[in-house]
């Protein structure tokens, strides 16, 4: 069968194998590609002979290549799409569409396909290139469950001005009535199966369910417009407790702490609109506020046991009131008392004969100012002044700490954090074997469900190890934000009399200073 012929050559075919005869001399071999864009199931395959023939003039019908299908359908291994590619001119497409789009059918029908057929694409236009002609329906992947949770406020003091007042402001204490809304959960979705070419169906992944981590106590769930809704059972104040949310008791006392309360020694926390009068005490496990733009004056004691500390308005102890916190107090200004913190001291306008004892002891940066008394911390000091232009003696000791162990334990904690992502990954697999377990594995049964509640726990017990490191870590990062192995940080001025005093190093102010005090590899640096 002869499939294309010129002055010079005639190409045939016999049994899909192509021929070429030459029978005029000097044709012009690199025009070969015209002949190839003309007739496009030609496909050469020896092209050696091909040059040697058309060069050499040589009479004897010679095999250069084989004669390609008038199409070629390809369908993928998971049968979620087919292509097809013509082999045919324009014109020869045009004459035979009706006839090629039946013979598509008929073998798309042959190897099972009877879905996702794209019928515009195969009446379609002419195209050289491979053309997509049957899709499938990829699954839709089911979407995680959402949580949300009351969002604490910041415990972030500032100091601002009306008129001739400075006001030193805290959001504290998160406070909510029982059936306040806590937080929620948005139900994972199963997805949405696909289907492949021959009508098989393709399973979705079901979204994973997340647990909600909450006192059962102090807060209920609700089913709430599809969604799982959580909301206080009781009056308090919101507190996490690791990755647990919860409502605390509170106890306001709405005025003073006095003759007619007594003292205070309360399971909770405690919040006074009023002030404590002199010699009276407040005790509590948890959080203490008083709001009296006033202060307190010579107060006995007020001690949150494992808790912070709020004061309005500020001290004035006479030598007498003691403040203990297990974790951070807040005071605008302290006068001639005593104050514990097991982590930080904040401190809005200035301490003034007053003994300091914490981790860390912050100033307000412009204004902030120590005036006598002792401070002792183990990290950081910062403050805007220490000391004043009277010379009063003051002394700011810091105890230090070793930067290498504490790089040291950072880099170890990171390595475990690591580990335990890695793990988390693994059990996470596993528990997914099991497929959607929005019912906590009740469905199961036997050892399915063993398996279940073993990588379950696993994955839980991770995850809480995962949030202990992650408050290790910003404790050591706190740390390493302090220079050198402790620091005081002067920001405008420190007066004669002052003595700093960092780990066993010491220097007397004898002068106007400024700058950052802190020990290195046994010496003194000032920045």
């Amino acid at each position: 069968m002869n499939i294309y012929a010129n002055e010079y050559f005639t190409l045939s075919a016999v049994e899909n194998r192509v021929y070429i005869s030459v029978c005029e001399p000097d044709y012009p071999f690199t025009e070969f590609e015209q002949v190839l864009q003309a007739v496009p199931r030609v496909q050469i395959t020896q092209f050696g002979s091909l040059r040697k023939v058309i060069q050499q003039n040589l009479p004897d019908r010679t095999e250069v290549g084989r004669l390609k299908p008038e199409y070629e359908l390809v369908i993928s291994p998971d049968y979620m799409k087919a292509t097809i590619r013509y082999y045919l001119s324009e014109d020869e497409y045009e004459s035979k569409q009706q006839e090629l789009a039946g013979a598509i059918l008929g073998e798309l029908k042959q190897k099972g396909i009877t879905e996702g057929i794209l019928y515009d694409a195969l009446n379609g236009p002419f195209t050289r290139q491979e053309m997509l002609i049957a899709q499938g329906i990829q699954p839709v992947e089911g979407v995680d469950a959402v949580i949300r949770y009351f969002e604490l406020s910041e415990r972030k003091p500032t100091i601002h001005q009306d008129g001739t007042v400075d006001y030193y402001e805290l959001n504290f204490i998160d406070e909510v009535e029982e059936g306040d809304w806590l937080g929620e959960k948005i139900l994972a979705t199963t997805g949405m199966p696909g289907r492949n070419l021959k009508g098989g169906i393709l399973p979705a992944r079901k979204g994973r369910d997340k647990p909600l981590y909450y006192d059962k106590e102090t807060i209920e769930e609700n089913q709430e417009d599809g969604k799982i809704v959580l909301r206080a059972k009781i009056n308090g104040a919101v507190a996490k407790a690791g990755r647990s949310i919860e409502v605390q008791r509170v106890l306001t006392i709405h005025g003073d702490v006095g003759p007619k309360t007594g003292n205070i020694d309360y399971d909770g926390s405690v919040q006074i609109t009023g002030t404590i009068m002199d010699g009276y005490s407040v005790t509590a496990t948890q959080d203490i506020s008083i709001l009296s733009q006033m202060g307190i004056g010579a107060a006995e004691s007020i001690t949150s046991e494992s808790g912070d500390i709020f004061i309005k308005g500020g001290i004035f102890g006479k030598d007498r009131t003691v403040i203990s916190a297990a974790r951070d107090v807040f005071v605008k200004l302290a006068n001639d008392c005593t104050i514990r913190a097991g982590e930080k001291i904040h401190i809005g306008l200035y301490s003034m004969g007053s003994k300091l004892y914490a981790k860390y002891v912050y100033l307000d940066k412009s204004r902030g100012k120590i005036i006598g008394g002792l401070v002792q911390a183990q990290v950081q000091v910062i403050s805007a002044f220490i000391g004043n232009e009277m010379e009063r003696p003051t002394v700011v000791q810091i105890e230090g700490f070793n930067r290498a162990q504490v790089k040291q334990e950072l880099e170890a904690l990171l390595k475990e954090y690591q580990t335990l992502l890695t793990e988390i990954e693994n059990v996470r697999k596993e528990v997914d074997l099991f497929g959607d377990r929005g019912d906590n594995g009740d469905s199961l049964t036997g050892t399915q469900k063993k398996d279940f509640i073993y990588y379950w726990s696993k994955q839980e017990s991770s995850v809480d190890k995962i949030h202990q490191l992650e408050e290790a870590r910003k404790k050591l990062m706190a740390y390493l934000s302090a220079k050198g192995d402790g620091e005081i940080s002067i920001i405008q001025k420190a007066f004669p009399r002052t003595i700093l005093q960092i780990k066993e190093m010491e220097k007397h102010i004898e002068q106007i200073t400024t700058g950052s005090f802190y020990v290195s590899e046994n010496k003194l640096f000032i920045e």
